[in-house]
């Protein structure tokens, strides 16, 4: 347990491009451990304690310094007490537990502060106890869509931008992710979809929040979602983020006088080639070897019967060349192929034909074409234009199913990167999508020789944009393993897949503790003082009473009515569905809070009009 953690936070600061970890030490059991396992992932040099009494009690003081001495951790004291009493001050009359919930809102504001001003990651230090119905998660099989293709929960780390709804425009915008969060988890999965010719595959705690589209955006959660079929929200046409040229200039530098110059097109046209081009497309660099003779005047004369020039016996030399061609196959009779000729005619881009293909000359047009891979197994959209608004984005499509795709709207393609840049041209696009894998074939030809295929894909563009919901088709499974959210500021929602089905579904963390990362947030408090005495933590930290310091002589177990062992043992058998052994009252009183607390863990509800 110990070693894992701290090999977790090694991986979290690097993956995050930190250079240290910052946490606000309380002189309670969960800070002190937190600081401990901190020091031992990056070094004392590279963790910061700040303690932040806000008319605490000074006995707390007193154990955060101690458990700091004792571990070796530099650390830096801010009074905020006059702060909140000059804010209270300032602010209407309130009652007691308004007033106290004041104070881990300042210490999270001093705590990001110096986590911006030394690049240091925020580390939270809740425990399972506390957050273990606080989050809303997804299972490990489903995966996130970011501008680096699909990750995994394994590979997604803090700054991956992924592809969210903005709930007031309704238009696909870029997020990047705060931070993730994994646990383990053995209960109840909502499942929903996952059949053959299903659009939607999801597996999902039963609190997580659905993105729906009932009279504007909302959420609702999956065990509460209505019976009738529910539409989730389709997306506006994407805006962009850059605005194309007018025209595609081609690359004419470093070329020859004789070589062949190419002009500028119109983006239009330029983009529709490119589409053609990924679906259909090759570049080819080769080499051309052919005898030249240097010819100057003094080795020639006119033949005075012919008029003609004679050249003298001069020796030819072996000269190689480099030729650039840009193949399109794309046969003849075909929609595309017309769409692809007209274009080059109106542009004056000169090209060769056979009766399967298109090609062109030419070391510019190469270049730009390259740009999307040579061949069928590295083909790729440049990031850049995938930036472009949906009305550039369109034409993009168009020629990508021109070439390759069909009626329906299925796009096939060898290249598995760019199966998902077009599933995320697709939801910019406000469409479905979905991708299937297929495995690679195997064929003999009539000759007896076998002939291999290569895994491909199969990427659906739905017409349509909606996805439907119905509560009554969700199933209960039962699930033994990771889950895990992401925790995307302000908008709360992302586009994830699960077995080639997309979605744009809602969760993240909220409530009062804002925080990077959460190395204790699998323990129960249980847990954590059983590590706290293997990490030799002060015995006079171990044992004091829980609290959060919101006034004076406030504990934990004295404000929930329940010590933490019976919360712990409620917790793990609701988690296990077993049998309880305590008083019905009890587990109760635990079911009340866990749903008194949900509010904490929702994004801010909005007024649609």
């Amino acid at each position: 347990m110990r070693k894992k953690i701290v090999n977790w936070l090694k991986t979290q600061v690097k993956q995050a491009k930190a250079k240290g970890i910052v946490l606000g030490l309380s002189g309670g059991l969960d800070s002190s451990v937190v600081l401990a396992l901190a020091k031992e992932a990056v070094g004392k040099s590279r963790v910061l304690a700040l303690i932040l009494p806000c008319e605490s009690h000074p006995g707390d003081l007193k154990d955060a310094q101690l458990v700091a001495r004792k571990l070796g951790i530099t650390t830096k004291t801010i009074d905020l007490s006059k702060i909140g009493r000059d804010l209270l001050q300032v602010l209407p009359e309130a009652n007691r537990l308004a007033a106290a919930n004041l104070k881990p809102r300042l210490r999270m504001l001093v705590l990001y502060y110096f986590a911006n001003k030394l690049n240091y990651l925020v580390c939270g230090t809740g425990n399972k106890s506390e957050i273990m119905t606080g989050y809303f998660c997804y299972d490990e099989n489903t995966r996130a869509l970011t501008k680096e293709g699909l990750k995994t929960y394994e590979e997604l780390k803090p700054r991956d931008v992924v592809f969210s709804l903005d709930p007031n425009t309704k238009r696909v915008i870029e997020c990047p992710i705060a931070g993730k969060y994994v646990f383990n988890y053995n209960g109840e999965m909502m499942s929903y979809g996952g059949k053959r010719n299903s659009k939607i595959d999801l597996m999902v705690t039963p609190n997580h929040r659905m993105l729906i589209d009932k009279k504007g955006f909302q959420f609702s959660r999956a065990d509460l979602l209505p019976r009738r079929s529910t539409p989730t929200p389709k997306p506006e046409p994407y805006e962009g983020t850059q605005e194309p040229p007018p025209r595609f200039k081609f690359d004419n530098e470093k070329m020859g006088s004789n070589a062949r110059h190419f002009s500028t097109i119109p983006i239009e046209d330029y983009l529709l080639i490119l589409g053609l081009y990924l679906g259909d497309g090759y570049a080819q660099l080769s080499s051309v070897k052919q005898f030249v003779k240097e010819i100057g005047n003094e080795t020639r004369y006119r033949d005075s019967r012919t008029g003609r020039f004679i050249y003298k016996d001069i020796p030819a030399t072996l000269t190689e060349y480099a030729s650039y061609r840009t193949w399109l196959a794309l046969p003849k009779g075909s929609p595309a192929r017309s769409k692809l000729i007209s274009i080059l005619d109106k542009n004056h881009i000169a090209y060769g034909e056979t009766s399967t293909q298109v090609w062109v000359y030419g070391k510019p047009f190469y270049k730009a074409m390259k740009r999307c891979g040579v061949s069928a197994h590295t083909k790729c959209i440049p990031p850049e234009i995938l930036s472009y608004s949906a009305k550039y984005l369109k034409i993009l499509l168009e020629g990508l199913i021109e070439s390759d795709g069909d009626k329906r709207g299925h796009y096939y393609t060898v290249s598995s990167r760019l199966a998902e840049q077009v599933a995320e041209l697709g939801c910019k696009l406000g469409r479905n999508i979905s991708i299937m894998k297929r495995p690679a074939r195997t064929a003999l030809r009539k000759d007896g020789v076998e002939i291999r295929g290569s895994q491909s894909y199969e990427v659906y563009v739905h017409k349509n944009g909606h996805h439907w919901l119905n509560g009554a088709k969700f199933r209960k499974i039962r699930y033994h393993g990771k889950v895990w959210c992401p925790d995307v500021p302000k908008v709360n929602n992302l586009l994830v897949e699960r077995n080639g089905s997309f979605i744009f579904c809602g969760n993240t963390k909220h409530g009062d503790g804002a925080t990077d990362i959460l190395p204790i947030g699998d323990l129960t408090k249980t847990e954590v003082r059983i590590l706290a005495r293997e990490l030799g933590i002060p015995s006079q930290v171990i044992t004091k009473p829980p609290t959060a310091g919101l006034w004076h002589g406030q504990t934990d177990e004295g404000e929930m009515g329940i010590t933490y062992p019976e919360l712990d043992d409620i917790l793990g058998r609701l988690e296990k569905k077993k049998k309880h052994i305590l008083s019905s009252e009890k587990v109760n009183k635990v079911k009340v809070m866990i749903e008194r607390s949900e509010h904490k863990r929702q994004g801010p509800k909005v007024c649609y009009i």
